[in-house]
């Protein structure tokens, strides 16, 4: 058994062992409220009146070109390394398909990575203060996985990684498309 199988397998029977009926409850909650279209209608439309009234468009470009890129990439992926999900007996919820690397770990850690990257016009301050919700929030949703045994740890980690790297790169390319042009003359 190599590291990884043995540090997920042991995390993930250590959460099964002290789950409770109230956090199991609330993981369900969020993963529902994750999932539903009605609530990401709503955020999306809360996102699009906060782009218009603070007339920052970077962000409205960057975290849909985050979050679909690194949806795609994390599903090419797991087609290539197509792990296995946890068992039965340790999973709460049971998903067909691969588990590495999360697309939901991956889609959430590119639009908290972009929002942050592409998001120039505040104060570093509240720049700051935003990135530590948005990541708060990704780790929160990353947790909520592997509590419900949907993933292995290093699975939620690496589309972390990949969503972050993503999320990144789609909030600079962000940046360099809609500066002001410069005119020289």
């Amino acid at each position: 058994m190599g590291v990884s199988e043995w540090l997920d397998e042991g995390l993930l029977r250590f959460v099964d062992a002290h789950r409770t009926s109230w956090a199991t409850g609330g993981a369900n909650a969020l993963m529902g409220i994750g999932t539903s279209a009605v609530a990401l209608a709503v955020l999306a439309l809360l996102a699009i009146g906060v782009v218009v009234a603070r007339r920052e468009y970077r962000p409205a470009v960057a975290v849909p070109v985050a979050v679909i890129a690194s949806t795609v990439v994390a599903a090419g992926v797991k087609q290539v390394i197509d792990r296995a999900r946890p068992p039965t007996d340790l999973a709460l919820v049971h998903l067909g398909g691969a588990a590495m690397p999360s697309t939901y770990a991956a889609a959430t850690a590119a639009a908290a990575a972009a929002v942050v990257v592409a998001t120039t016009s505040v104060t570093p301050r509240w720049r700051l203060l935003g990135g530590v919700v948005v990541a708060a929030g990704t780790v929160l949703i990353g947790c909520c996985l592997v509590y419900l045994g949907v993933h292995w740890p290093t699975d939620v980690l690496a589309g972390w990684v990949l969503g972050t790297a993503v999320g990144s790169g789609a909030g600079l390319l962000s940046q360099s498309l809609m500066q002001p042009s410069r005119r020289s003359g």
